[in-house]
């Protein structure tokens, strides 16, 4: 006969300690280590994406220099070209696209670039399919990019959904009175799981909006890992 917690998910086989052991530090090993890996493989992944960008700008002056030498000196294509080859080469290619950006970056800080950014921007939304695709991105740089910022969630809270009794885990992004209804209400980010980079909005009445002891990044943690992370205000009821 089955029992309750069999149906709740309890397994009915239980696994060798010497099995739940080496499971255990295996998972708290990949743990530890998995986030360490992960930057320093999108900090490589960085560096080569600039290297490769500082390498095909270089390559093509180059060509140009060696171009404008072979125009001016009357010499054969053949001769001694220049090369760009010497103890650091790779850092300089590397410097490169990095001060590119940080020129990019002071153009568009000021009115003049902030403006020529805007028309830009205009003009990449109107073209057909390739403006949807680019406000996309767009809208992911943005959010990547306020995440560090000012504008980033300001709390946790829960919503009760889609029955009661169940909460779904939300982060507050903005406090609002809403004229038409002469309410207050939150506008709540419910994030999905694993993925929280997607998700949607809702717009809660306040006094059905409940704030969570937790912080953002152990509510971050905990819809990272499914659930498998849990703050240290919940405790385990089952084994």
């Amino acid at each position: 006969m089955t029992t309750e917690e069999e149906i709740i998910g309890k397994p009915t086989l239980k696994k060798h300690p010497r099995v739940r052991r080496f499971m255990s530090l295996l998972l708290t090993g990949l743990a530890a280590v998995a986030p360490i890996l992960g930057t320093i493989w999108l900090l490589i992944l960085i560096y080569k994406i600039l290297l490769k960008v500082g390498e095909v700008i270089i390559d093509k002056l180059m060509i140009i220099l060696n171009g404008v030498r072979w125009h001016y000196h009357d010499v054969d294509w053949g001769f001694d070209a220049w090369t760009f080859d010497f103890l650091g080469s790779n850092f300089v290619r590397f410097l490169i696209p990095v001060l590119l950006l940080l020129l990019a970056g002071f153009i568009v800080a000021n009115r003049p670039g902030h403006r020529m950014l805007h028309w830009l921007n205009g003009v990449m939304q109107r073209i057909p399919y390739l403006g949807f695709i680019y406000s996309a991105l767009k809208q992911f740089v943005d959010a990547v990019k306020n995440l560090g910022g000012d504008r980033k969630f300001k709390s946790v809270a829960y919503v009760a959904y889609p029955s009661p009794g169940c909460r779904m885990i939300g982060f507050v992004t903005g406090n609002y009175h809403d004229n038409q209804t002469g309410k207050d209400v939150t506008t709540v980010f419910i994030p999905t799981s694993p993925n929280p980079m997607t998700g949607f909005i809702i717009v809660v009445d306040d006094d059905k909006v409940e704030n969570s002891e937790m912080t953002l990044e152990e509510a971050s943690k905990m819809i990272l890992s499914a659930g498998l992370v849990a703050p240290a205000s919940f405790q385990e009821t089952r084994e």
